[in-house]
């Protein structure tokens, strides 16, 4: 089950919520920061309090005008504020987007709700660009904030890290990095925006395990087959095994569909 959208919007604008929002944001942009080239962004889930950070702080010639995508079961609410709307209600098993449209796409909220989650990752592997990134953000299996139903991350199914991989490599990706986020305990409502950083800090260094989120980073790898070279080739010619391939493959259109 998900958490509606209304609810999530009311606990990101609270202090607590703003806080787990500057602090996961910052591990989001450090990794988009590794690209160099523009980079089409969608946002899945509940991810606008995330793309709001990107936004703020990326160049705009990075990472342009992302857009958002709200399964239907959570419901959706115009972002960003005071703009012209770029969320819209979909069906994460069967989304509305052309192939290869998209070079990153940003998850939040989305896999420890959802009912058939290989489903969801496909149907992300298909708008992602060959090469794509996924960051997808899940809770926690051995951490604080995954037991508190007070908090977001309390809702659904948490993850453990050998789970996420495996679920990331069943749907075509290949894990490429992740680490733990939110050590700081999630009981300490007064004190979050203050001693955060100290925090995470101290939970990357000492006890990085029982951090509340996981964050990974996964690339949309292409499979290929060599064809066998035409000199000696005959039909008891083996193929060659399965190798992998981030090459781009032209998708006309998809780049001045997601301009307009």
């Amino acid at each position: 089950m998900m958490l509606e959208a209304a609810t999530l919007h009311t606990w990101y604008n609270a202090p607590q919520g703003r806080t787990v929002a500057r602090l996961v944001g910052e591990v989001m942009i450090q990794w988009l920061r590794n690209s160099r080239s523009p980079i089409r962004i969608l946002g899945l889930g509940f991810a606008q309090p995330y793309l709001d950070q990107i936004i703020y702080f990326l160049p705009k010639e990075r990472c342009g005008r992302p857009l958002g995508a709200s399964p239907a079961e959570m419901g959706v609410m115009a972002w960003p504020a005071g703009q012209p709307n770029c969320l819209a209600q979909v069906r994460p098993d069967a989304l509305p987007f052309a192939d290869e449209q998209f070079d990153q796409v940003i998850m939040a909220h989305v896999l420890e709700g959802s009912e058939s989650p290989q489903a969801t990752l496909r149907e992300t592997w298909r708008v992602l660009a060959p090469g794509g990134r996924l960051l997808c953000m899940v809770p926690n299996r051995g951490g604080l904030w995954a037991r508190r139903d007070s908090t977001p991350f309390g809702c659904g199914r948490p993850f453990s890290p050998g789970q996420l991989t495996a679920l990331l490599t069943e749907s075509l990706f290949l894990p490429r990095q992740s680490r733990f986020a939110l050590f700081m305990p999630p009981f300490a409502e007064h004190h979050f925006p203050r001693a955060a950083p100290a925090w995470e800090k101290a939970g990357n260094r000492w006890f990085a395990p029982l951090g509340g989120v996981i964050l990974c980073e996964a690339e949309k790898v292409v499979y290929a087959t060599s064809l066998p070279s035409k000199q000696g080739s005959n039909l008891k010619t083996r193929r060659r095994p399965l190798s992998p391939t981030t090459a781009a493959v032209p998708c006309e259109n998809s780049a001045t569909e997601y301009e307009k």
